[in-house]
Parts: C-alpha cells; structure tokens; sequence
C-alpha cells in the first residue's frame, strides 16, 4: 500500500549538452526568449524580460553554497540566508521590513549546496522603489551581534522543523562525498553559538563579489539588471574554485524516535555539463517519483517492483537525481512504515541496480519528464529557477525547445546505458528515524 509521506521536491532540470539535434516540426513547444550577458565585472546577467506577467521577480545569486564551508564554519551559508532582511550599514530591519511591505514586496532567500540566492517580488510599478532595499541588505550586511542572537530562535526553529525527507537526503549527500558537496546544509549544534559577527563578514566579504554572481530575472529587462549589478558595487575578487568533488561512497544513520524509516540509496550520477544528464533525467521518471495523483499509487518501476513484492505495510518511494556543476547522485528515497524493511530495501536496491527497461517505459518516463518542464515554464517563479540553475551550473541558458528535444532524442539504449552505470557504480545508504533493522550496504 502507497504511503503519500514523500513529496520532497527533488525535482532537476537538465542543462549544458544535454541536447541533441531535432527537426524542426518536433518542437512544437516555445519556450520563452532569454537574453544573457557578461559585464566588465565578469557577472553574468540573465533576463526574460517578455514574460507575460505585471510582476517583476530580480534574483541575485552567488556561488557561496555549503560546498565552499570548512569545518570550522560548517552551517555558515545557513546563518547567512537566516540574517537576510536584518540591519544594514544604512537601514534597519524594520525600514527594509516596512518599506517592502508598504509597496507589497516579497523577499526571501534560499540556499542550497553550490549558491545563496537573494529573490524580491513586486508589482513592476513598483519594482525600482523596493530594490533600493533589496540591493542595501546584499551588499552592506552588518550582521550585528545582538540581532544575530535574536535571530538564533529563528534558526532553532527551523532547525527542529526540517522534514525527515531533508534529513536523510543530507546524510546520503555525507556519505557519498565527505566534504564539500558533502557539507551539510543545516547549521550544526556545536556551531549555533560559536559563529558569530567576524565569521559572517569574512564569509561574505569573500564570497559575495562580482566573479561569483548571477543575476536573473523574470518580466525585467537585462539593462535593468546592469543598472542592479552597478549598484551593488560588489568587489572584483577571485572566482570561488574548489578542488573537484570525489565520489567516496558510505553508510550514515541516525537514530531518531520516529514510528517511520526513511533511506536514501544513492549511487554517483552525472554532472549538468555532462553528455548524459538528459538520459539519468529519464531514468528518474521511468524509475518513478511517486504518484502523479494524490493518494495514489506511483507507475514507476521502483513502486511496482515493491508493490509486486507483497508488502504489507505502508510504503513511499521516489528516484532522486542531483545534478551539479561537476559531480551528481542518483538512486532513491524510501519511507517505510513496518517491520520488514530489510526485503523492501533490498527490493528497492534490486530494481535501481537492474531496472525495467522498455520502449514502453521509456516513452512514459519521457512524457511525465517533457510534462514537468512544460509546467515549470508555465509559471515566472519557475522559469527564473530554471534559468539561474543553468546559469549557475552551466554559466549559460540553454532554449527550451533545446531542453525538450534533448529528451525527446533519449533511446531505449541511452536509458539502459545510463541505468549500466548506476548499477557499476558504489553506493551510498543513509538512514534516519526507525534505523535499528535496517541492513548495511554489505547485506544488500
């Protein structure tokens, strides 16, 4: 039976050559025009500027991710995103807060292994007013002590609200790199105090500069965008370069008092620039990513191997795909809620070592693929994720009808040949929650 647990967002465009050659009548999907260009500061700008939306959405993005923590600063890029919209050198919080609230702004900040991205939101009337705002708390961030230590409640809190799924996910990512892609991208315990006002300026004095940014926006032209960069008056610097990421492999749990298991098997993928990432972009659909309809029950082949296996007890499952600038993983997410959980797991590795794979499938997995970024393009929030990924990875905008014929041109044998890898590949297990029964990777 289908447990609807597992709906964490894992969802990955596909970038850089992953593209092959396609008459003209198959691409009976446009996608919108993206301009692009580098400025004299080496930032690159990237704008649809004729998407058909009053609103305005600006993101500024820089390479200053978890992957470029050390372990003495391990969780900064957290606290970074956390202390967005605090007091600057110029304004205070409640001048940013009110202000953008007074011209109906929205303003928030994520961040995840490779970037922190900075997005506002505002009716394009109103666009130019709040992002005097907007570029003040980038680029004078003073992070002072005392708002640092209200701030930390916040932090505790999000901290004790991430989901299980998360979780997992995050110690699958540790056990397969170590370090670097491997950093957490939570904000450790031992480190909650000892970071301070120095740690978060020195982060960002070194990582925030005009070799390390992107910026991209929706329904805003790329001169608008130049005028943004000039503004922010961000440091020349030099470009953040680590040490490409070596695939380890491991095993990582953690206990947890929690009725339910959740596993993450990975195994190393493909990096956005690689040939083959439209191919592994398939093999996840055909895999499977849960349901398509609320409650019911997934027609990937990871589900209905599990399903075939008769097992009793309630079940989630879903193909993760992590694509980055040069490394990627690939495998899948488990939420199991029984006893058994040794034959479920083993039938999951099973069926991700030796998958099912047939034109039939195929063509189901590359119709739910083309679904989703159709659908992603339909809305101005999803376009703008898309089009800084690429930008961030690839350090350019692949066209949407390049992005669809590369996977309509994916064969029969691109999938085996991609799926041949992941089962020659070493894998990674994670655990959290209910691990006491759960095999190691030597019993799978």
């Amino acid at each position: 039976m289908s447990m609807s647990t597992l709906k964490t967002p894992v969802m990955n465009n596909i970038a850089k050559r992953c593209y092959a050659s396609k008459s003209a009548a198959a691409l009976s999907i446009k996608g919108p025009q993206v301009q692009t260009k580098k400025l004299p500061n080496n930032s690159l700008v990237v704008a649809v500027p004729d998407y058909p939306t009053n609103i305005g959405r600006v993101s500024v993005t820089f390479l200053a991710g978890s992957r470029y923590e050390d372990p003495e600063n391990a969780g900064i890029s957290h606290l970074v995103r956390s202390s967005a919209g605090l007091s600057t050198e110029l304004s205070s919080t409640f001048s940013i807060v009110r202000n953008l609230g007074h011209l109906g702004t929205n303003y928030y900040v994520t961040s995840d292994r490779e970037t922190i991205t900075y997005t506002i939101e505002a009716h394009k009337d109103n666009l130019v007013s709040s992002l005097k705002y907007f570029i003040d708390s980038i680029s004078n961030q003073s992070f002072k002590p005392w708002e640092l230590s209200d701030n930390m409640k916040r932090v505790q809190y999000e901290l004790l609200t991430i989901p299980p799924e998360l979780r997992v996910l995050d110690l699958a990512h540790k056990a397969a790199y170590r370090n670097a892609l491997g950093n957490t991208v939570f904000l450790p315990k031992y480190n909650a105090k000892k970071l301070g006002t120095e740690h978060l300026l020195y982060y960002v004095k070194k990582n925030f500069n005009a070799q390390n940014t992107i910026i991209s926006s929706v329904g805003v032209d790329v001169d608008t965008l130049v005028h943004i960069s000039e503004d922010l008056n961000l440091p020349t610097g030099n470009a953040n370069q680590t040490p490409k990421t070596k695939y380890y492999g491991g095993d990582v749990r953690k206990s947890k008092a929690l009725d339910a298991t959740y596993l993450a098997v990975v195994g190393e993928g493909v990096s956005y620039k690689d040939s083959q990432s439209a191919s592994y972009a398939v093999l996840q659909y055909l895999l499977g990513k849960g349901s398509s309809v609320k409650w019911g029950v997934g027609q990937g082949v990871l589900e209905q191997s599990i399903l075939k296996a008769n097992s009793s007890d309630n079940f989630a499952v879903s193909a993760v795909n992590y694509n980055y600038s040069d490394s990627g993983l690939f495998g899948f997410l488990l939420a199991y809620n029984g006893k058994d959980i040794g034959n479920v797991l083993k039938t999951a590795v099973q069926s991700l070592r030796s998958p099912t794979v047939t034109e039939t499938e195929v063509n189901r997995a590359k119709k739910q693929l083309i679904f989703s970024l159709v659908s992603a393009s339909e809305s101005s929030t999803g376009v703008l994720e898309n089009i800084t990924q690429q930008a961030v990875t690839t350090g350019q905008v692949i066209p949407f009808e390049k992005l669809i014929a590369a996977v309509e041109a994916v064969t029969v044998e691109d999938v085996k040949k991609a799926a041949g890898k992941v089962a020659g590949s070493k894998l990674s297990l994670a655990g959290y929650g209910n691990v006491a029964t759960t095999p190691y990777l030597d019993n799978l």
